[in-house]
């Protein structure tokens, strides 16, 4: 193995209780030297709080959204809903499901 391979696995976790693989002390200063990223930290708290409010705005906008078109006034023509092509049913009158 080259060094540089033997550099990167020098700090795994899986091999830190190998006998004689890496000093106590090396781990340490290993350690300390890594970057403080503790502000990149998520608590259960704040993605509570995040969905809470997901939740929160899709009930406002279903409560904002436009009503529903109301029914066509009486004897307005109507250019949608089911059709009777065929008798409108399996059968072909509309009142059998067989030949």
């Amino acid at each position: 193995m080259d060094r540089e391979s033997v550099d990167r696995l020098r700090f795994d976790r899986r091999l830190q209780r190998r006998r004689d693989w890496v000093e106590a002390s090396d781990v340490e200063a290993q350690l300390e030297s890594l970057p403080d990223v503790s502000d990149k930290m998520t608590t259960a708290a704040e993605l509570e709080a995040e969905e809470e409010a997901a939740r929160e705005n899709a009930a406002t906008e279903a409560a904002n959204a436009p009503a529903p078109e109301a029914a066509p006034a009486a004897g307005a023509p109507s250019f949608g809903g089911p059709t009777t092509v065929g008798g409108g049913g399996f059968g072909g009158d509309g009142t059998s499901f067989g030949g």
